[in-house]
């Protein structure tokens, strides 16, 4: 048996042990890796959706009442940008996983300031990742920093 070549049983079994440890390892990295990527566009949408609020409190005296007012939101529906309030203008438009949309909207009565909340959510894993921006913030806000915690012992115990 000194002339057979090949892999004994116990050499493959110890490669595959090896193997599936760096794959338990790497998966959750990686995962939380695109995660972080697209929560990063939702951050950088959501920044030019406060630009587009401000431009049009700008031209408008007021900000806008719902998502699709805003030129980067209209799907391309001109209507919406030139008639805000129509009903057939939509507050939700989805761009990169996530759902945003304005809440919490103010149109400034008497005895309060103008105000407006944006809304990016996408469900990861049975939870909401949520991430806000307003009138009196400068930078998205992660409301659910859980949200992008991926671990293997959670997908394979569901804990």
């Amino acid at each position: 048996m000194a002339d057979s070549k090949g892999f004994t049983l116990v050499e493959l079994m110890v490669v595959v042990a090896i193997v599936a440890i760096l794959a338990a390892v790497a998966t959750p990295a990686y995962i939380n890796y695109v995660n972080r990527a697209k929560q990063g566009e939702a951050e950088s949408l959501l920044m030019t959706a406060r630009l587009e609020q401000e431009e049009y409190y700008t031209e408008n005296g007021q900000y806008a009442s719902t998502i699709q007012c805003l030129p980067s939101f209209t799907d391309g529906n001109t209507q919406c940008l030139s008639a805000c309030n129509n009903p057939g203008c939509s507050n939700t438009y989805t761009a990169n996983y996530y759902t945003f949309m304005v809440s919490g909207f103010n149109s400034g009565a008497p005895t309060t300031q103008p105000y407006y909340q944006i809304q990016a959510t996408r469900p990861i894993n049975g939870v909401n990742d949520l991430l806000t921006i307003s009138a009196t913030t400068d930078t998205p806000t992660v409301q659910n920093p859980s949200a992008l915690n991926y671990s293997i012992f959670q997908w394979l115990f569901g804990q």
